[in-house]
C-alpha cells in the first residue's frame, strides 16, 4: 500500500453543542426602586383614608367569612378568604373589619407596585426597541422609567374605582393584585419566550384570577392575543384547542348532551364569534407556519395549569365542613357548590344585543369612557394614546407586548360592558363600576408608556418634535380647561350660563368661597397649571429641552387624581357602617332598650343582613381593647336570618345546619361529586372511585370540621338553644301554598275582567300547558314571607326583629318602629299608641343630627328640603350646614340609612290606607309618614324607594300643592340622577296630572265613602261634566266594592263630549291602575284619536295591543307612535326619543320576533 493512501484515523463526530444563552434578569434595580417608591406612598396614602370600622355594603359578610376562613358570596374568594384571615390573626389590635382593610390596602399598593413595575420595564424595553432612541444615556432611561412608573401607578393607586376599594373590606384590590401578577409573568415570558416557565405561572395566576373574581374569565381570550402576537406557532396551537373545544360545544348543544341548558342568544352568538374566529385563526397560521399541533403539548400544560390555579375553589367545600358563620351556599353539598360556584342566586347574563341595538352599545361605550375621563381625565387619556403613533417604530417583541395588552383591555373593558349590559341610571353605574377597575390597569400602564415615549423623543429629537410638543402640550392644555369646565357643573351643581374663561374664574371663586368643597377645582387647576407649564417650557427652551423639569411634570400629574377623588373614597373616621350594625341591638339616646336577649332577627338589605352578622359573629369575640366604641359589645346569643333567602334550599340548610343542628344531616361531599345522578337516584351502590373519595378526603376533611365546629359552639359562636328552622317539607308546603294563592287569584282575573285585578304589579303568573308556573321576585318575596312567618309561629319563646329590604304583607300588623329597625309584635295592635309615635319620632330627630343635621322637622316643607339638597348634595355648599360633612360624601351611608328611614315610613302608610278616611287615627299616620319620608329624602335624595314611597304618598292625597310637592322631589331627584329613565318618568307623569287638574284619589279630608257616597251622586248628576267629582264618586264605589257602579262613571266621563284629553288620560290611568285590559284599551283608543300628534298616545296603546294579544293593530299603532315622534324630534331633538325606547320596553317582548316589529323599530 502506498503511503500516499495512509490516512490518520477518523475521530468520532461529536454534536457541537451551542453555548448556553443567559438571560438577564428582566428587572432591574430602578424598575424594584419603582416599585418601592409606588407602593409605599400608595400604603401611607390608603392607611391615612383607611375605614376605622365596618363598612356598609359587603363589608360585613366579608369581614365575617375573614375572620373564620369561611365562604363568602359567590364565587367565595377562596384564596382572598385565607389571605385576610391570616391579616385578621397577624395583625393584635383593632377590630375585624380594620384588619380586613389593611389587607385590602396591601393588595391594591402591591398591585399599583406592580403595575409601576411593569411600566418601568416596558418602558425601557420600548426605548431600546426604537432606533432613534438608541442615543439615550442609560441615567436618563432610568430617570424615564421611573418617572413614568411612579406616574403609572399613582394615577390607578388614586383613581376612583381603585382607591374606593382599598380603604375598606373588599375582594376587588386582591384581584388586581393577582391579575398584575400574571401580567408581570407575561411580559416575562414575552421577553425571553424560550422560558416558559413564565408563560406557565401566568396560567396557574390567570387560574386564581378567576377565583378571585369570576369577571376575569374574559380575560382569557386577551390572554391568548398576547400569546399569538409574541409566538404565532403557540398561538396557532391554542386556537385549534379553541376550535375543538368549540366544535365539541356545538355537538353537545345539538345533540342536548348538556339537558335542558339554552344559553342566551347574544351568549350564543358571542360564543360562535369566538369559535369561527378561532378556526380562521388556526387555518391561516397553519398556512404561514406549514405545520399544526407541534406546540400541542404547552397548550395542554397552560389549560391544566389553568385548572389547577381554579381548584383552589374547592377549599369552599372544606371550609363548609367546619360550618363557619359565614357559608354561602352551604358548599359542603354537590347542590350548594354548584349552586355558588355558578352564582345560581343571581340574574343570567343578558349580553348586549349590539346587531339589533347598536344605538345602546354605543351608548353603554359612552358609559364606559366617561367613567375612564372621571378616573383618569381627558390629559392622562390624551398621554395613553401616545404609544400608538410609536407602534410601527418598535421591534417585534414591543409589538406583541403592546397587541398582548390592547388584547386584555378590549376584553376586560369591551367584552365585559356587552356581558354586563349596564343601564345609565346612578345605581346601575355605581353597582357596575368597580368591575371595570381591571381594564383601568391597562389604561394606566398605556399612560406610563406615553410619557416614556414623549420623554425619550424630548431627549434625542427635540428640534424636530417640539413643533409636536408644543401642539401636545397646548391641546392638553385645552383638555384640562374642559376638564375644569365639566368639573365645575359636577361639583357645583346650577352654574351660570358663561364662557370658558367666565367659567374658569367663576370655578376659582367658588372653590374658594368659606366652607365650599372645592378640591376637584383645585386639582383641575393644577393640570391645566401643569400643561400650560409643559407647553411653556417647550416654548421658552429653543434648543435643548429641560428634561429634569419635565419628568416633574409628569411626576406630578396624579395630583389632579388624589385632589379630584378624596371626597367620595377616603373613610377616615365614617362609622355609617358600624352605627348601622351596632345600633340594632343598642338603640342610643336611651330611648328604645337594648334588644332582648335571644332574639331572631330578618335581616332584609345586604347592609341589613351583613353589618349585624358582623356584629354578632366578629365584634362579639375580640377582646374590649379592640373595640373602643363599646367594648361590652357582645351579642353572640341573637338569630341572624336573612329574609330574602328563604326560598332558596342551600339557605335553609345553611341556617338549620347553625341553629338547628340536630336536622340537618350532611352527604359526604367528595364521594357525592364523584357519584352519577343514576347512581344517588337508586342509592344502593358507590362506585369504587367515589368510595376512594370518601376513604382519603370526606373523612379527615369531615373529622377535622367537626373538631373545628365543635370548638366554635364550645366557644358559644352559636347559641346554645336551638330554634326552630323550616323543614324541605315546610318550605314545599309555602310555595305550594303560595301557588294555590297565586291561582285563585289568577283565574279570578280571568273570569271577572271587569274586577279590580288581584294579581300584584310584577307578579309573573302564567298558565303553561295547563299547569300554573310563577317567577320573578314577587312570587320568590311571598315564598319568603311564608317561610317567616313559618320561623316567627314556631318559636314562640323569642322576639323577633326585622330590618326591611321588601316589604312583606303579612308583618305589618305586627310591626312597631324599634329605633333604626322595627319589632314584630307577639300579636297584631289595632293602632299605634302616641308613646310608639313619640318614641320614633324622637329617635330619628336626634338621629339625623348625626348625618345631615336635624334639618326635617314637622314645619320643613318640601320646598325647604329641596332647596338643602340643592345646596349641600348638588352645589356642596356647607355654609350653615350642621350636620357630619361625612356623610355627604358617603353615598352608601345615604342610601342605607334612608332605606330604614323608608321602611318605617312605609309601617306608617300601610296603617294610613287601612284607617277610616278623615279619623284622628288616619291623620296622625299620614303626618308621620309624611315626616319619615321627608327625611328618607333628605338621606338620599337619589333614592328611588324614597323617592317613589313618598310621591306616592303625596299624589295620593289629592291636593293641588300636595302635587306640586310630589313633582318637586322627583325632579330632585332627577338632579341628582339624571339618567334614570324610571324617575325621569315619574316627573312626566305627575306634570301631566298637574296640568289635567284630575286625580284617581278622593279628597284627603273626605269623609267615609259610604257615608260621602250619596252627596258625590247628588252632586255628579246635578252636573255631569264636573269630571272630578265623577272621579270621587267612581273611587268610592270602588272603595265599597261597587265596581260596576264606577265602571258605569268612567264610561260616562270616557264617552262624554265635553270630556278633553286630560279626562281621557285620566281615567285610562285609573283602569291601568285597576288593571282592566278591555277598559283601557277603549281608553287609549280614544285618547289616540283625540291626540294624534301625541307619541306616547298611540306608543300606549300599542303595549295594550300587544298586552291583548292583537299584533297586526299593536303594529299599526307603533307605527303611528314612531312616526309622530319623529316629527317631535325634528322640532325638538331633546326630547325623549320612543324608538329608543321601543327596542328595549319589555312591553313589546311578545313582538320581538315580529319580522315587522323589527323592521319597524331597527328602522328608527
Amino acid at each position: 500500500m502506498s503511503a500516499d493512501n495512509l490516512k490518520p484515523t477518523d475521530k468520532p463526530k461529536t454534536a457541537v453543542q451551542p453555548p448556553k444563552v443567559i438571560v438577564p434578569p428582566l428587572f432591574r434595580k430602578v424598575d424594584w426602586l419603582t416599585f418601592a417608591l409606588t407602593a409605599i406612598p400608595i400604603f401611607i396614602g390608603y392607611m391615612l383614608t383607611l375605614a376605622p370600622d365596618l363598612t356598609l355594603e359587603d363589608s360585613g359578610e366579608l369581614a365575617t367569612g375573614s375572620f373564620y376562613a369561611g365562604v363568602p358570596h359567590p364565587p367565595g374568594y377562596p384564596l382572598w378568604t385565607i389571605f385576610t384571615w391570616v391579616f385578621t390573626k397577624l395583625i393584635p389590635f383593632s377590630n375585624t373589619a380594620y384588619r380586613v382593610s389593611i389587607a385590602s390596602a396591601f393588595s391594591g399598593a402591591v398591585a399599583c407596585g406592580l403595575l409601576s413595575l411593569i411600566v418601568s420595564r416596558g418602558s425601557s424595553m420600548m426605548i431600546e426597541s426604537i432606533e432613534e432612541f438608541k442615543g439615550i444615556s442609560r441615567r436618563a432611561e432610568n430617570a424615564i422609567c421611573l418617572v413614568s412608573g411612579f406616574a403609572a401607578g399613582m394615577l390607578l393607586g388614586f383613581n376612583g374605582y381603585m382607591w374606593s376599594q382599598c380603604v375598606i373590606v373588599e375582594v376587588y384590590p386582591f384581584s388586581v393584585m393577582s391579575l398584575m401578577g400574571m401580567v408581570c409573568c407575561l411580559l416575562r415570558w414575552i421577553y425571553a419566550p424560550q422560558q416558559r416557565r413564565y408563560l406557565y405561572w401566568a396560567w396557574i395566576l390567570f387560574g386564581i384570577c378567576f377565583t378571585n373574581h369570576q369577571t376575569l374569565i374574559v380575560a382569557a381570550m386577551g390572554l391568548e392575543i398576547a400569546i399569538l402576537a409574541a409566538q404565532p406557532k403557540l398561538g396557532r396551537d391554542l386556537a385549534l384547542a379553541n376550535s375543538v373545544v368549540y366544535l365539541i360545544g356545538l355537538v353537545a348543544l345539538s345533540t342536548k348532551l348538556l339537558g335542558d341548558f339554552q344559553p342566551n342568544q347574544m351568549v350564543l352568538i358571542i360564543y360562535h364569534i369566538v369559535g369561527v374566529s378561532s378556526i380562521i385563526t388556526c387555518g391561516w397560521l397553519t398556512l404561514t407556519t406549514k405545520k399544526l399541533g407541534t406546540e400541542i403539548l404547552p397548550v395542554i400544560i397552560m389549560f391544566s395549569l389553568f385548572v389547577v390555579g381554579a381548584a383552589l375553589y374547592l377549599w369552599m367545600p372544606i371550609s363548609s365542613m367546619s360550618n363557619p358563620p359565614m357559608n354561602w351556599g352551604y358548599p359542603r353539598t354537590v347542590e350548594g357548590f354548584i349552586h355558588a360556584l355558578t352564582r345560581g342566586q343571581y340574574e343570567k347574563t343578558n349580553p348586549t344585543n349590539f346587531f339589533n341595538d347598536p344605538q345602546r352599545f354605543f351608548i353603554q361605550l359612552g358609559m364606559y369612557f366617561d367613567g375612564a375621563q372621571e378616573e383618569f381625565n381627558y390629559v392622562s387619556l390624551l398621554i395613553a394614546l401616545v404609544p400608538f403613533f410609536f407602534f410601527l417604530k418598535m421591534q417585534r417583541r414591543e409589538r406583541a407586548w403592546l397587541i398582548g395588552l390592547i388584547g386584555l383591555w378590549s376584553c376586560l373593558a369591551i367584552l365585559l360592558m356587552i356581558l354586563l349590559n349596564p343601564t345609565p341610571d346612578r345605581a346601575t353605574r355605581e353597582l357596575i363600576r368597580v368591575f371595570f377597575t381591571a381594564s383601568y390597569t391597562v389604561i394606566a400602564i398605556f399612560v406610563g408608556y406615553g410619557l416614556t415615549l414623549i420623554a425619550a423623543s424630548l431627549i434625542t429629537n427635540y428640534q424636530r418634535f417640539r413643533l409636536w410638543a408644543l401642539a401636545g402640550g397646548a391641546l392638553a392644555a385645552a383638555l384640562a380647561l374642559y376638564s375644569l369646565s365639566t368639573t365645575t357643573s359636577t361639583i357645583f351643581g346650577n352654574v351660570p350660563d358663561m364662557n370658558g374663561i367666565q367659567q374658569f374664574f367663576y370655578a376659582i371663586k367658588k372653590a374658594f368661597a368659606p366652607n365650599q368643597y372645592g378640591l376637584p377645582i383645585f386639582g383641575g387647576l393644577i393640570l391645566i397649571g401643569l400643561a400650560v407649564l409643559f407647553t411653556i417650557l417647550c416654548l421658552v427652551s429653543v434648543k435643548k429641552p429641560l428634561l429634569p423639569v419635565a419628568l416633574g411634570i409628569f411626576a406630578l400629574l396624579p395630583l389632579n387624581s388624589i385632589l379630584s377623588h378624596w371626597s367620595d373614597n377616603e373613610q377616615r373616621g365614617h362609622l355609617f357602617g358600624y352605627w348601622f350594625g351596632h345600633d340594632m341591638f343598642t338603640p342610643p339616646f336611651s330611648i328604645y332598650p337594648e334588644m332582648t336577649k335571644n332574639a331572631v332577627l330578618f335581616g332584609g338589605t345586604d347592609p341589613g343582613r351583613f353589618c349585624p352578622t358582623y356584629m354578632i359573629f366578629c365584634e362579639s369575640f375580640i377582646p374590649p381593647r379592640c373595640k373602643p366604641l363599646d367594648p361590652k359589645f357582645d351579642r353572640r346569643d341573637v338569630y341572624i336570618i336573612t329574609q330574602n333567602a328563604l326560598a332558596d334550599g342551600t339557605y335553609l340548610e345553611y341556617i338549620r345546619a347553625q341553629y338547628n343542628r340536630s336536622t340537618q344531616i350532611d352527604p359526604p361531599f367528595f364521594q357525592e361529586l364523584l357519584r352519577s345522578k343514576k347512581e344517588k337516584e337508586d342509592n344502593y351502590k358507590t362506585n369504587i372511585l367515589a368510595g376512594l373519595a370518601y376513604n382519603v378526603l370526606d373523612k379527615p376533611f369531615l373529622r377535622l370540621g367537626a373538631k373545628i365546629e365543635a370548638q366554635r359552639r364550645a366557644e358559644g359562636v352559636y347559641p346554645p338553644n336551638e330554634i326552630y328552622t323550616p323543614t324541605p317539607k315546610d318550605s314545599e308546603q309555602c310555595f305550594q301554598e303560595y301557588l294555590g294563592d297565586a291561582q285563585r287569584r289568577y283565574a279570578h282575573d280571568e273570569q271577572r275582567p271587569n274586577e279590580a285585578k288581584q294579581i300584584k304589579p310584577g307578579e309573573d303568573v302564567r298558565v303553561i300547558e295547563n299547569r300554573v308556573q310563577v317567577s320573578g321576585q314577587v312570587a320568590v318575596m311571598s315564598i319568603n314571607g311564608l317561610l317567616t312567618k313559618t320561623i316567627f309561629e314556631h318559636n314562640t319563646n323569642n322576639e323577633f326583629f326585622v330590618e326591611e329590604s321588601f316589604p312583606l304583607d303579612w308583618m305589618y300588623p305586627y310591626l312597631t318602629p324599634f329605633g333604626i329597625i322595627m319589632k314584630i309584635n307577639r300579636q297584631p295592635l289595632a293602632e299605634f299608641s302616641a308613646d310608639i309615635i313619640k318614641k320614633d319620632h324622637d329617635f330619628w330627630a336626634k338621629y339625623s343630627e348625626r348625618l345631615t343635621g336635624n334639618v326635617v322637622t314637622n314645619e320643613t316643607s318640601v320646598k325647604d328640603i329641596a332647596a338643602f339638597i340643592e345646596k349641600v348634595y348638588l352645589e356642596r355648599d356647607f355654609n350653615g350646614f350642621k350636620g357630619d360633612r361625612k356623610f355627604v360624601r358617603d353615598d352608601q351611608g345615604q342610601k342605607a340609612f334612608s332605606k330604614l328611614r323608608s321602611s318605617i315610613g312605609g309601617i306608617y302608610a300601610w296603617r294610613a290606607n287601612n284607617s277610616p278616611l278623615g279619623t284622628p287615627d288616619h291623620e296622625r299616620m299620614l303626618k308621620e309618614a309624611d315626616f319619615a319620608f321627608r327625611q328618607a329624602f333628605a338621606f338620599c335624595p337619589y333614592s328611588p324607594e324614597a323617592v317613589f314611597r313618598y310621591v306616592q304618598l303625596l299624589a295620593s292625597q289629592n291636593k293641588p300643592e300636595k302635587l306640586d310637592d310630589a313633582i318637586l322631589v322627583a325632579s330632585t331627584c332627577l338632579k341628582l340622577d339624571p339618567y334614570n329613565t324610571q324617575v325621569e318618568g315619574l316627573v312626566k307623569q305627575l306634570k301631566e296630572i298637574r296640568k289635567g287638574g284630575y286625580t284617581m284619589a278622593p279628597p284627603q279630608n273626605a269623609p267615609q265613602p259610604t257615608a260621602n257616597i250619596p252627596a258625590l251622586e247628588k252632586e255628579w248628576a246635578a252636573n255631569p261634566v264636573n269630571f272630578q267629582v265623577g272621579f270621587n264618586l267612581a273611587v268610592a264605589y270602588l272603595q265599597t266594592q261597587q265596581n260596576d257602579k264606577a265602571f258605569q262613571i268612567l264610561d260616562q266621563i270616557l264617552n262624554s263630549p265635553k270630556a278633553d284629553a286630560n279626562a281621557v288620560l285620566s281615567v285610562a290611568r285609573l283602569y291601568a291602575q285597576l288593571a282592566n285590559s278591555p277598559k283601557l284599551e277603549i281608553a287609549l283608543e280614544k285618547l289616540a284619536k283625540m291626540e294624534p300628534d301625541s307619541p306616547e298616545a298611540s306608543y300606549d296603546l300599542a303595549a295594550m295591543k300587544t298586552a291583548v294579544d292583537k299584533p297586526e293593530e299593536a303594529i299599526q299603532a307603533l307605527r303611528n307612535a314612531l312616526a309622530a315622534n319623529a316629527k317631535r324630534l325634528a322640532k325638538d331633538p331633546k326630547a325623549t326619543n320612543l324608538s329608543i325606547t321601543a327596542k328595549n320596553d319589555p312591553r313589546f317582548d311578545k313582538l320581538r320576533k315580529n319580522p315587522e316589529f323589527l323592521k319597524l323599530v331597527d328602522s328608527k
